[in-house]
């Protein structure tokens, strides 16, 4: 009896695991603790997810209408990611401080040139493009790199009482300067406007709580997240469940929108967002710039089914016209969301040999081919035997028994005219006198 108890109790805990873990979809995404009382979480507080390296991403799930692709592996631990004007890739592994440039030549979201930049930095955790510069925050500075020459730092983070990571880099969008954010010592984080040619730093927007991801579109405030919260500069924030965070921002309108995009996505913000039973990417409704509504899961089935492991952890995105980026940060690989292409037509296969052959020429009418046909005329000139030839004046409303008529009284007059007239003979009775 008590081991049958036992039995039950851990078929119990397996459930309400595999519950608090599992999503699919398009599921509404629990933003309190009050929309989670059905899971652990509530009641037992945020426990680790232990990260399993050198797995597979196998069982990743997405929304109908899209797919998902393995671009690129290989590329260590991914910390930052952003995008050239000729579409080239760049991401930032900050373990080995190496940097690759992942090239698409077909411009088809497959990356077909796969190469380590000659320099590396100390923790690179930032990255971004302005015009043909790429800008890199590392650990200890920001720095541009031309190709073909050394890096040159541009303002040094030395006296910015950083706590070191991560030290988030975004184009600002007056095309020319650096946004840089960054987690102080004292836990809270300050947002900075870097000029690219002083190295200027301007102070922008500060907050309560450590910085995690930063984002900004043309002509739109600033959005953060920090630990369970995302705000903008014009909104009161979302909070999401204890110990779940984002990581990683795409505003509507930041990047290009991928071909064939759901119009259910548009304006979404997509977010990577990591934790305990949240190893996924979400997409955030908006209206006027604003949340509006349930955020939903877009890409699930990092996490196992107990919820306390996870086959690697989503992580820095950007998007363009082939599709939505994202690192699966642990495990160095970069994937790709994009629209189904369209099913192709149906192809039907037919066995030419059974088919009759094509002739080799043109049928028509001629002398040496000709036509018979059966007449139901009779007395004419045309009967069964008769046999017509090109040219024909025989056609489609041809008046055979008017042009018959006309003949006969033809020949009837010719016959007339030719036959030989009667001498009219005189009378020999003579006429008697009157009297």
């Amino acid at each position: 009896m008590l081991a049958h108890m036992r039995f039950v109790l851990s078929l119990g805990l397996i459930a309400l695991l595999s519950t608090s873990a599992a999503a699919a979809p398009w599921d509404i995404v629990p933003l309190s603790a009050t929309q989670n009382q059905s899971s652990s979480l509530s009641s037992q507080g945020p426990r680790a997810v232990q990260i399993q390296r050198g797995g597979t991403s196998g069982t990743l799930e997405t929304i109908e209408g899209l797919d998902l692709a393995l671009a690129a592996r290989g590329l260590g631990q991914i910390s930052a990611i952003t995008l050239a004007e000729d579409g080239t890739l760049f991401t930032a592994d900050t373990k080995s401080g190496r940097l690759w440039a992942l090239t698409d030549r077909a411009q088809d979201g497959t990356i077909d040139l796969r190469r380590p930049l000659q320099f590396t930095f100390q923790n690179p955790t930032g990255l971004a493009v302005i015009g043909t510069t790429l800008y890199v925050a590392d650990q200890r500075a920001i720095w541009s790199l031309e190709t073909g020459q050394s890096p040159k730092e541009i303002a040094s983070l030395a006296r910015a009482n950083s706590s070191g990571d991560p030290h988030i880099l975004l184009t600002h969008p007056d095309g020319q300067s650096l946004i840089l954010g960054l987690t102080t010592q004292a836990g809270t984080h300050r947002i900075l406007k870097i000029n690219t040619q002083s190295g200027q730093a301007t102070l922008i927007g500060e907050g309560q709580a450590a910085l995690l991801a930063l984002a900004q579109r043309e002509g739109s405030q600033i959005w953060t997240a920090s630990e369970t919260t995302l705000n903008s500069s014009k909104s009161a924030g979302l909070e999401f469940v204890a110990g779940q965070s984002i990581t990683s921002l795409a505003l509507p309108g930041q990047y290009e929108a991928p071909l064939n995009w759901p119009a259910k996505l548009q304006d979404h913000i997509i977010a990577a967002q990591t934790g305990p039973s949240a190893m996924r990417l979400v997409a955030i409704p908006t209206e006027f710039g604003q949340p509006n509504g349930n955020a939903r899961v877009l890409v699930e089935g990092f996490l196992t089914r107990s919820g306390r492991n996870a086959w690697g952890e989503p992580g820095a995105l950007i998007m363009d016209q082939r599709g939505l980026f994202f690192a699966d940060k642990q495990n160095g690989r970069l994937w790709r969301l994009s629209a189904t292409p369209p099913a192709e037509p149906k192809i039907t296969t037919i066995d030419t040999a059974s088919l009759p052959k094509t002739p080799s020429q043109t049928p028509s009418l001629n002398p040496k081919g000709a036509l018979k046909i059966e007449s139901s005329i009779k007395g004419t000139q045309i009967d069964a035997s008769s046999t017509i030839v090109k040219p024909s004046s025989i056609d489609y409303g041809s008046k055979i028994i008017k042009d018959y008529d006309e003949k006969k009284a033809q020949e009837d007059a010719e016959k007339a005219a030719t036959k030989p007239k009667k001498k009219r003979r005189l009378s020999t009775k003579r006429a008697q006198p009157k009297e």
